[in-house]
């Protein structure tokens, strides 16, 4: 069922996330080995989540001009470009190399989310609708495994070769990437002319016919269902901020606790281990169930996990509340690129993506971002919950509004308004 995508998509994806994973826990580090200060190196996280926000619709536009795979090769490659800069910044030793860092991180994330959603935008436009829930679970999945593997190859590295190896291992993951994508392999029949024809079936000039204005032709208007868009996105923020918050919890509330360092790592590794077995049952329950019950058992089960934690104040509670997460969060992989699979245009898709990207990236933006602040107004305990509460509200909030919204249901089925070509009326 996956063949199609393997080599395409799958695998140079496992390649970058493995080194993504490698370098997200060293950023902090990398800066104050440069002589960065405690508060602009944990601000330089929070500026690449700004940043990446910013440029999630721009993104979206520059995939739609390029083509999905073309932007997938392009993006690798100034990945490449970016890393190199960021390795030259640690061996040249200079007053400027903090700076260097620090502006090739901020490219570093616009770079990573076009791929992101140019591999999302391929996976929709190749993968029929029956099998398309288990190629995004397999996305999800494929990102797992770069956050498992990434971080364990980088901690052996940095035992015996100095920090900037991580990067450089990064950009060897990339560029062995950018290997894959260009053998013949990696091809995908019939997929320039499937986009082609799609272009060609709603030209420019049809859009409320306008014709090319200033010499340039005009895209047409998305044909989508922004309400539903907007009432699934409030829960997609909702998921992705509990998400967020997650690691960051689990580090917190182990310290309060008075757990050591590894065994707070053990856990986290733990839940990482559980999710990669459990996401095979969210890709059954996406397609055989439906998009709103995976995500109602994914945020139910997930924020019970943030309230057991806080229940339960020693080791034990810990890895029962990591294993419940793992479970909730493990169900849920790939939903958010299914959903918005299934929300997307025939034609202008990239477009759209990158529009539906702005509710993840927001909240993975603003999930720390309100931990930190609910943590100094009130205190670490209240903190451990929110996420939890979070995340339930979100489950509440996709069963009130599940059929307006009106998702594809058992079996990947869509309801007879979407299967007609009309969306559901306002």
């Amino acid at each position: 069922m996956l063949k199609p995508i393997l080599w395409p998509v799958l695998i140079p994806f496992l390649l970058f996330a493995i080194g993504l994973g490698s370098i997200m826990p060293v950023l902090v580090l990398g800066a104050l080995s440069l002589g960065s200060t405690q508060a602009f190196a944990a601000a330089i996280v929070g500026i690449m989540g700004a940043v990446s926000l910013a440029a999630t619709v721009p993104a979206g536009i520059l995939i739609d001009r390029l083509g999905d795979f073309r932007a997938m090769f392009v993006a690798t490659a100034a990945a490449v470009i970016v890393l190199g800069a960021i390795i030259t910044a640690f061996i040249w030793d200079s007053p400027y190399s903090l700076a260097v860092y620090t502006i090739a991180l901020m490219v570093f994330g616009p770079v990573s989310d076009v791929w992101s959603l140019a591999r999302q935008a391929v996976v929709a436009e190749v993968m029929p609708a029956a099998d398309l829930a288990k190629a995004m679970t397999a996305l999800g999945g494929t990102q797992r495994v770069g956050n498992l593997l990434g971080p364990m190859i980088g901690a052996g590295l940095m035992l015996v070769f100095p920090i900037w190896s991580v990067f450089a291992l990064a950009g060897l993951a990339a560029i062995a990437a950018i290997v894959i994508m260009a053998l013949p392999i990696a091809r995908i029949p019939g997929f320039d002319d499937r986009q082609q024809r799609a272009e060609a079936a709603h030209p420019p000039a049809a859009a409320g016919g306008r014709g090319p204005k200033s010499g340039r032709d005009r895209r047409p208007p998305l044909d989508v269902h922004w309400r539903s868009v907007v009432l699934v996105g409030i829960t997609i923020i909702t998921l992705a901020a509990a998400r967020a918050a997650q690691p960051v919890v689990i580090q917190l509330w182990g310290v309060e606790i008075g757990l050591h360092k590894s065994s707070i790592s053990l856990v986290i590794a733990f839940g990482a281990g559980l999710e990669l077995i459990v996401m095979f049952l969210g890709a059954y329950i996406k397609d055989h169930l439906g998009r709103i019950a995976t995500l109602v058992a994914c945020l139910t089960i997930f924020g019970s996990g943030f309230i057991i934690m806080r229940t339960l104040p020693e080791l034990s509670g810990m890895v029962i509340a990591a294993a419940v997460m793992a479970f909730g969060n493990g169900l849920g992989a790939g939903v958010n690129m299914t959903i918005g699979a299934d929300l997307s245009p025939a034609v202008g898709r990239p477009r759209f993506l990158g529009i539906w990207a702005i509710f993840n990236n927001g909240g993975k933006l603003g999930g720390p971002t309100l931990l930190s602040l609910i943590i100094t107004v009130t205190s670490l305990p209240f903190g451990v919950l929110f996420p939890g509460l979070l995340a339930l509200a979100g489950a509440v909030w996709i069963l009130v509004w599940a059929r307006a919204i009106d998702l594809p249901g058992r079996r990947g089925r869509l309801s007879p308004r979407r299967r007609s070509g009309k969306p559901p009326k306002d």
